[in-house]
């Protein structure tokens, strides 16, 4: 489901509109979504509230709340989103990132991908595709304009390792 007809349809919800009644200060700050191939997946979305430097985030089916948390960032604070901002669907980077993965990267067959909308230094598409050979092949596409800002692989097994 494309991200601006999913939260249309969420931000109806009683655990929404419940929220949003209750507390203050929160702006999204992302949109996520998990998806394995050939099956339905859920979007979630994150708010985030500067001066508590805390997050909630909603799962949208069934509409589900977690408490607040801290933030998963290095410093400073974490830009909002905006979905109006949105002239890029995640259908069309989701084509980008399968023609980028046929160039560079043919011989990954993907299983998975984990697609986050949020503003690192500009609004993006946060697209991580992950293969059958356990690899990470990451894309961030811009939101506006479609243009690939970058693209990486990686393998799963060097999560855990650290440098010296």
């Amino acid at each position: 489901m494309d991200v601006h007809k999913a939260y249309e349809k969420f931000k109806g919800s009683k655990e929404f509109v419940d929220f949003l009644e209750k507390e203050e200060g929160f702006n999204m700050v992302h949109a996520y979504l998990m998806k394995e191939y050939g099956k339905e997946a859920n979007w979630e979305f994150g708010f985030y509230h500067e001066g508590r430097d805390k997050m909630v985030v909603f799962e949208t089916s069934p509409p589900k709340r977690t408490p607040e948390q801290d933030v998963f960032k290095k410093e400073g604070v974490v830009n909002k989103i905006s979905l109006e901002d949105v002239e890029v669907s995640l259908d069309s980077a989701m084509e980008k990132c399968e023609e980028l993965r046929k160039e560079k990267f043919n011989s990954e067959p993907v299983t998975k991908y984990i697609a986050i909308l949020q503003h690192l230094h500009k609004q993006l598409w946060n697209i991580t595709l992950i293969t059958k050979a356990f690899n990470l092949i990451n894309i961030k596409i811009d939101t506006k304009t479609g243009d690939v800002l970058s693209s990486s692989k990686s393998s799963m097994m060097d999560l855990g390792v650290r440098q010296a």
